[in-house]
């Protein structure tokens, strides 16, 4: 795990020489005093319900992936508009993620 935290780091180290301190709005603020759907509609994303009925639905017939849990996260994320439970899913997010390249690491490493 600590070689893929490394392997961030370095991908945000070259991130920010390209296009140094990255500052955009976490979300569109036009949208973010209307619904947490709209804001899914926007990111064209299924909304926070969606996404779990989806995740829920193929974890449950034993075809869930870790696309589906992802993506259930993010909409999640977006659907937050509170910037504290915002980051809270950003997290869940991003260890997601990492666990999802701990799987490719494992593939590989059988090949």
């Amino acid at each position: 795990m600590e070689n893929i935290f490394q392997e961030i780091k370095e991908e945000r180290k070259r991130q920010d020489e390209k296009w140094g301190e990255q500052n955009h709005p976490c979300l569109d603020q036009s949208l973010i005093n209307r619904s947490p759907e709209r804001m899914c509609e926007e990111y064209e994303i299924p909304t926070e319900e969606r996404a779990k009925q989806l995740c829920d639905r193929n974890f449950n017939t034993k075809s869930g992936t870790f696309a589906h849990i992802a993506i259930e996260e993010m909409s999640e994320v977006v659907s937050a508009f509170d910037i504290h439970k915002r980051r809270e899913e950003l997290i869940q997010l991003g260890a997601v993620c990492v666990a999802w390249v701990e799987k490719i690491d494992r593939d590989i490493l059988k090949q």
